[in-house]
């Protein structure tokens, strides 16, 4: 590449136009890495602080949605303050317009002004289309596979990058036939699964412009699998550097910041500090070596609870909370009537309403602020320390853009639970928090949150603990086996058509993956006491680290879950630590077996299980273009994201599956981490936006609880999340479960239904299905 000295100070300031894509914001963490590093050695001084560094990249980069303003004010308020501009990629067809707005627009005006350009994936397309080339469907469309890509020219764009290096593809649509104003740099290589068998992949890769400064790439550089994507956007610095001319340095001016989704994204999220609001009161009990005590608190201290709440860490591995939502303040929230409405149980099926709020922003940002309200002062204790206990709905990625599914459903519940027991593997907690402070915005809180005085916090964890220490030498009895007939709203012949259609809407460009789901009803005795059975039978069944049972007695409802994937869990310090941790890739576990004789012939088919499923090219892309969705959201609110552990095998009873850990670091609250992350990958697919509107025209139904997340946010700032999965919901004496999969265009419709039933087992192992 001609041209390598340094401009001191001087960095390209990127225009990114987001299509609506789930991996735009790993493109924009690249970009500011890359600003980061370059303020880093070449700040002046060179001793930049971080937090100098920080803003300077952040001044360079501003994100726009490519339908958000008209192309003239695109022109005239945004371009002359940038020197480049990065397209992403998206759903759709360079064709459609409304598939890829104003970036069409920018592409053809490099003829006038010439900013350069870099499009991925579809932006790669747009710029093949605008200037004559052939976009159309691929002969072999490939979605989170990687492949060899050849580098045919390393003059410009892949200067420096070897031939024959790894990238990840997300493509249906391809680049046919190129027109003379076109060349192409970079084709891909060797072989891609297809159909079930390997073929041969020989797509155009990338591709420049012969005389303007246009540039594209039909891989993801972004990717957590792809080389060299680093490189490859330092080169489009370089070669924006050739074009522009300019060695001065110019940040883009603050105006034109607030135009930026991350700008419009910070106002909403504006927080108010506020002062602790409760102290802790917390006696620590010795287990002793007690199994399952967890169940024996819950059958004993809970026996004639008529509003248990009871997060389960039935595998033994993490954490329980036992308590109560009687008397307790609950927090209820519908997307469609944007109302708030705030009661407290006073016995079975009554309730007096504490507040009600019909809100004019989104309800995940009220909620910040409540959490914020219903901190604890420092203290000693386990992860959940007294707080909020709950869930969001999978309908509440809707909340606040306008779509409203359903006109009643509650799609977000909250208890806020100020006594509990919280069981760890070696010792429980008894907890109770006290009131100190107060404040106008939320006084609704103080008629029900917390206890007046130390003294009687104290005296209730007294009385608290020895019912704990009487539940440590009770025995729970087996629950009887649960026979309930299920059958699939969408019967086999049905959701196999789903499948196709789902399908083909994938090789046309619309979806990368597809999360189709089916619902299973079948009738169950009304009441808690056959819905604490049933759920008792599930644990014993299916251990897993987020069980749940959850009775709302304002509606004789409950969940009853045995979950074993984290969404999201967060722990904050000087900043929040984010963890989350999807699982995509499932096979069926047969039961360990009771005969000593068997075992070695069991354990072997396991661990052929296991292997098959880490090996599955299928299985490994669906798992690859969630981790890179979670990076993307992750990366909307982190200046660091990081993949700790890519694909690897969690065992469970029931099944196997592919689980990835992804963390990251954040200045974000609890509630605004987990907005930003909603509705969970794992059960939409990507990219979310086209993918979700997808989704309601395929499966024609409320989703509800499954899908969503259940899990807590403690008063000391962390919170546990789970993606609702392997639960049931059970009311009005009729049982739901819902389950579904992923599918890509590997998919094979009858594996895929084999799936789901293998699911439905995982969740009610003595359910029979049609």
């Amino acid at each position: 590449m001609p041209g390598t000295n340094e401009a001191w100070g001087w960095h390209p300031r990127t225009l990114v136009v987001d299509n609506y894509d789930s991996y735009t914001y790993n493109l924009v963490a690249l970009l500011t890495d890359a600003a980061r590093a370059h303020y880093s050695s070449f700040g002046g001084s060179g001793e930049a602080s971080i937090e100098e560094t920080e803003r300077r990249a952040q001044e360079h980069i501003i994100v726009i949605r490519n339908d958000e303003y008209s192309w003239e004010t695109v022109r005239d308020s945004i371009l002359p303050h940038v020197d480049n501009v990065v397209i992403s990629p998206g759903p759709g067809t360079p064709a459609r317009r409304e598939d890829v707005g104003v970036g069409r627009d920018i592409i053809a005006h490099t003829q006038r002004d010439g900013h350069p350009v870099l499009g991925v994936c579809l932006g790669h397309q747009m710029i093949a289309h605008e200037y004559g080339a052939k976009v159309d469907q691929s002969v072999v469309p490939v979605h989170g596979q990687t492949s060899s890509i050849d580098v045919l020219d390393d003059s410009c764009l892949f200067h420096g990058i070897p031939s024959g290096f790894c990238a990840v593809r997300y493509h249906s649509l391809t680049v046919t036939h190129m027109s003379s104003s076109l060349r192409v740099l970079a084709r891909a290589a060797g072989t891609v699964e297809h159909a079930g068998r390997m073929v041969a992949s020989t797509d155009i890769m990338g591709i420049r412009h012969n005389t303007l400064p246009l540039w594209g790439v039909q891989f993801h550089p972004e990717s957590v699998c792809s080389e060299h994507g680093a490189r490859l956007l330092a080169n489009f610095a370089q070669l924006t550097r050739m074009a522009v001319g300019r060695l001065h340095v110019l940040r883009i001016p603050p105006h034109v910041q607030s135009m930026s989704v991350q700008a419009r994204d910070q106002r909403v999220w504006e927080r108010t500090p506020t002062e602790p609001r409760f102290s802790l009161v917390a006696r620590r009990v010795e287990l002793h070596g007690v199994v399952d005590a967890g169940a024996r608190v819950f059958a004993h201290v809970h026996s004639n609870d008529w509003a248990p709440v009871w997060l389960d860490g039935s595998d033994n591995s993490g954490m329980s909370v036992l308590a109560s939502s009687a008397h307790a303040a609950t927090v209820r929230y519908s997307v469609h009537s944007q109302q708030v409405r705030v009661v407290r149980a006073t016995g079975p099926g009554t309730e007096d309403t504490l507040y009600v709020q019909t809100l004019s922003e989104p309800f995940w940002t009220w909620m910040q602020r409540t959490v914020d309200a219903t901190r604890c002062v420092d203290s000693v204790g386990p992860a959940f320390r007294c707080g909020w206990i709950g869930h969001f709905a999978y309908e509440m990625k809707d909340d606040g853009s306008g779509d409203r599914e359903s006109e009643s459903a509650v799609d977000a519940q909250l208890t806020f639970v100020d006594r509990c027991v919280v069981v760890e593997p070696d010792c429980a907690w008894v907890l109770a928090l006290v009131r100190r402070a107060v404040d106008v915005e939320h006084e609704w809180l103080d008629q029900a949150c917390g206890f007046t005085s130390t003294a009687e916090a104290e005296a209730w964890v007294h009385g608290q603990t020895q019912r704990v220490r009487e539940a440590l030498g009770v025995d729970v009895p087996d629950p009887e086996p649960l026979h309930v007939q299920m059958r699939p709203l969408m019967d086999r012949a049905t959701y196999l058509d789903a499948i196709r259609t789902a399908q083909q809407l994938i090789a046309q460009g619309e979806s990368y993956e597809i999360c189709l789901t089916n619902e299973f009803q079948g009738l169950i005795a009304p009441g808690q006491m056959s819905a604490r059975q049933a759920y008792l039978r599930m644990r014993q069944n299916n251990p897993a680290p987020f069980g749940a049972f959850i009775w709302d007695s304002s509606n004789q409802s409950g969940i009853l879950s045995c979950s074993p994937e984290r969404f999201q869990r967060t722990r904050v310090d000087s900043e929040t630590e984010i963890e989350m941790k999807p699982i995509k890739g499932t096979s069926r576990r047969e039961p360990r077996p009771f005969l000593s004789n068997e075992y070695d012939e069991w354990r072997e088919e396991d661990e052929r299980r296991k292997q098959e499923l880490l090996s599955s090219v299928k299985e490994r892309a669906e798992n690859l273009m969630i981790v890179d969705l979670i990076r993307h959201d992750l990366n909307t609110i982190s200046h660091s994201v990081r993949v700790e552990r890519l694909m690897h095998i969690e065992s469970f009873a029931r099944v196997h599956q592919m689980v990835t850990t992804v963390r990251a670091r954040s200045c974000a609250g609890v509630v605004e981490c987990l907005a930003h992350c909603f509705p969970p990958g794992s059960m939409t697919g990507a990219p979310k936006t086209r993918t979700t509107q997808i989704i309601s025209q395929l499966e024609n139904r409320r989703r509800g609880v499954y899908s969503g997340v259940l899990g807590y946010f403690s008063t000391h700032g962390r919170s546990d999340w789970a993606v609702v999965i392997r639960t049931a919901v059970v009311a009005d004496g009729r049982m739901s479960v819902g389950t579904g999969g992923a599918l890509t265009i590997l998919s094979g419709p009858k594996a895929e239904w084999a799936e789901v039933e293998t699911k439905l087992h995982a969740t009610m192992a003595d359910s029979v299905s049609p």
